[in-house]
């Protein structure tokens, strides 16, 4: 009997066991999969989503555009709220979703999908977001979150623990319009040393604080953390670093938002070297005539205007169809040939001031691996590398033109379009052209 008793015993016990085991096992099915399955859902890209957004007030998105991209920050450590940003490798968005703790549906390293129709585009303070709605609450029109109900009628998950890399960069003065919303790498970096070792925001306060970063050239940056940061009274590192977080702007004052305070590790190289290619100041440049320097080429190919000297001590180069009384004007102005080939991630830099604008011209820079190095240059083959807008401006740094794609001799070649029959008169001036790398 006892044996008996005890088998019985047993079998029960096995059976609860059993029971408990299968129950946990539902549990553990009814659980959403880490990894989703990509539905590979097509897709525009986040820049040409950007591009429709032009200035002014929040706009609604009428036509059926879904975008994607790697979640790149999420609210996880607390210095972003209800918000995530994404990047597709075009361009990055921050997205409005009232909800907290984000990171648990969407961490970073995770694809998703955003069908954008009915959604708003809209600035804060020159800072380009994507929301669910026009909020007229406090009688300027801005973008409001989308609402946590509608979160799976306009975000589709997909996989997570994609590998999310930050855009290296040498210096902060790289940071364009083009950077927004797009996680960047500065290493070496440190804080002013009136920065170094404070608390990053306030708790006691409940104030957010900007603390300023340095990079190796004496450009600047705000860091700015929320108080509700989990590091917030953390102090910030002593002592140069390597300087990871997402670039936004607040106005026209730059801003860097940190993930976490732990991803600021000591840095890991030396300040660059930066080398100069290429560079021409103008002044050596005769104002009397056309600009003429060695090797340089000046040429008209429509009409009679040529690009000439123009200043005192401080030359630049100018262009303008003014009272030239044509049909069109089309004047080039080519540098010497410039070698690529043994050197990597150039960049060209300029600047330029844009006076009286007027009509359609335009100056655009190109460059040929065929141009002859004088004479006609309509008979060689130029790819176009950028354009300066058609808008009045002071002096000032043009948008810095990539060359790191290019690995060959190459002449660079400044074209300007107007004509003064047209009213297409617009002036150019160049000045303070320079190629440089880093090493």
């Amino acid at each position: 009997m006892i044996t008996k008793l005890n088998k019985l015993m047993m079998m029960l016990t096995m059976i609860v066991v059993l029971s408990s085991v299968t129950s946990c096992r539902k549990d553990k099915i009814d659980e959403p999969p880490i990894n989703t399955v990509d539905p590979n859902l097509p897709t525009s890209s986040i820049a040409d989503l950007k591009a429709l957004f032009t200035s002014g007030l929040p706009i609604t998105i009428t036509d059926d555009i879904t975008i994607s991209g790697i979640v790149v920050a999420d609210d996880k450590s607390g210095n972003y709220y209800k918000t995530i940003i994404i990047d597709d490798g075009t361009a990055g968005i921050p997205v409005l979703i009232d909800r907290s703790g984000l990171y648990n549906d969407f961490p970073v390293g995770r694809k998703i999908y955003i069908k954008c129709k009915g959604l708003v585009l809209g600035e804060y303070n020159k800072f380009l977001q994507l929301g669910g709605f026009i909020d007229n609450s406090d009688g300027q029109p801005s973008v409001g979150s989308i609402p946590s109900s509608l979160i799976t009628k306009y975000i589709v998950k997909g996989p997570s623990g994609n590998a999310v890399t930050p855009i290296k960069i040498n210096k902060l003065s790289e940071l364009t319009k083009a950077f927004q919303a797009r996680l960047i790498e500065i290493d070496p970096a440190s804080f002013q040393a009136s920065d170094q070792d404070k608390p990053w925001a306030n708790i006691v306060t409940q104030q957010s604080l900007s603390r300023i970063a340095t990079d190796c050239f004496g450009d600047n940056i705000e860091v700015r953390t929320s108080n509700f940061a989990k590091f917030a009274n953390q102090n910030t590192p002593i002592g140069n670093i390597k300087l990871i977080g997402v670039y936004s702007v607040y106005g026209s004052t730059k801003q860097l938002t940190i993930r976490d305070a732990a991803e600021l590790i000591p840095a890991t190289a030396a300040c660059p070297v930066e080398v100069v290619l290429f560079s021409e100041d103008f002044n050596s440049a005769s104002t009397s005539g056309n600009l003429s320097l060695p090797n340089w080429t000046n040429f008209s190919t429509v009409g009679s205007k040529y690009w000439y000297a123009t200043g005192s001590s401080n030359k630049n180069a100018r262009i303008s169809a003014y009272n030239s009384g044509e049909a069109s004007n089309i004047g080039w102005l080519i540098t010497p040939l410039i070698d690529l080939s043994s050197s990597t991630n150039e960049t060209l830099n300029f600047r330029t001031n844009v006076f009286s604008p007027a009509g359609s011209t335009t100056l655009e820079i190109l460059y040929s691996i065929d141009f002859a190095g004088s004479g006609d240059p309509t008979l060689a083959n130029w790819t176009l590398l950028g354009s300066v807008p058609n808008v009045n401006t002071t002096w000032s740094s043009a948008t810095p033109i990539a060359l790191g794609s290019i690995s060959n001799n190459i002449y660079i070649a400044f074209r300007y379009t107007g004509s003064g029959t047209g009213g297409n008169t617009t002036q150019y001036n160049i000045d303070d052209l320079k190629i440089t790398y880093f090493q």
